[in-house]
């Protein structure tokens, strides 16, 4: 555990050389970090806000600016330029933080976006809330069923079966906190500020239609953007296809070296 900003992360590193911020998911948690190749980097894997053993924060110390600002604290642990490496939540928080910090030298999301239009922005709250009341109701176990079943996944029943212990971990308050406080429809929108990102890749899944889409519209503003594509996966290409994410990860990162 490493404290940030008066809250205990929990936060796995491995490795040495220079410093890889790596973010996970949403149900997610630092152990995402086991799916990362060999690599002569170090690679720093917290556990956000209200997921896991960094447990249950108030909504509001848990939004993106509080996340960011934790994160920033994270940074001041190691020499820079960092890489930082996000999936979906992760992947949001990471282009913010990458958007505002200096000491990112590179981005890198998986399956990300940078946020919506204020009308979006309403109505994915509203979704997020109901999401949020269905955990809280119903339990988390309904909760995960439900997730598994979503059409955004282009996985085996083994690898539904390998995810769903780290999902059950999560506490079900924590969850449908996350939700309030970081979900798409409360982060602020990152549209008008990708000239503040530095050198961005994106990687995303073949089957992925709707980031994929995000990704090449990101790229119609910011031409230097490189899209890649991991074949025979949607929304969670590290686990869809782990051979070709693991490639393509190192030779992103160490090329960012």
């Amino acid at each position: 555990m490493r404290s940030l900003r008066g809250i205990n992360y929990e936060v796995f590193e491995h490795g040495s050389g220079r410093p890889v911020l790596v973010l996970h998911g949403f149900t997610g948690s630092a152990g995402w970090l086991s799916y990362f190749p060999e690599l002569p980097v170090r690679l720093v894997a917290p556990t956000l806000l209200q997921h896991g053993n960094t447990g249950h924060q108030p909504v509001e110390r848990a939004k993106m600016s509080q996340q960011i600002k934790d994160l920033s604290a994270l940074l001041d642990t190691a020499d820079g330029p960092w890489t930082v490496v996000g999936y979906s939540l992760g992947g949001r928080i990471g282009m913010t933080l990458a958007a505002c910090d200096h000491r990112v030298a590179h981005f890198i999301g998986i399956s990300t976006t940078p946020g919506l239009d204020a009308a979006e922005r309403r109505q994915r709250r509203l979704q997020d809330e109901k999401l949020a009341e269905f955990i809280e109701q119903e339990g988390l176990e309904a909760f995960v069923n439900r997730w598994e079943r979503l059409p955004l996944w282009h996985q085996t029943d083994e690898m539904r079966a390998a995810l769903r212990p780290e999902r059950l971990a999560q506490h079900p308050t924590a969850l449908a906190d996350s939700l309030r406080s970081i979900g798409t429809g409360s982060m602020p929108s990152l549209w008008s500020c990708l000239d503040r990102l530095p050198r961005t890749d994106l990687i995303v899944g073949e089957h992925d239609v709707k980031f994929q889409q995000i990704a090449r519209n990101m790229q119609l503003i910011r031409p230097d953007i490189e899209i890649h594509e991991i074949s025979d996966a949607s929304h969670a290409p590290h686990i869809e296809n782990a051979q070709q994410f693991g490639t393509m990860i190192e030779k992103l990162i160490l090329g960012g070296i």
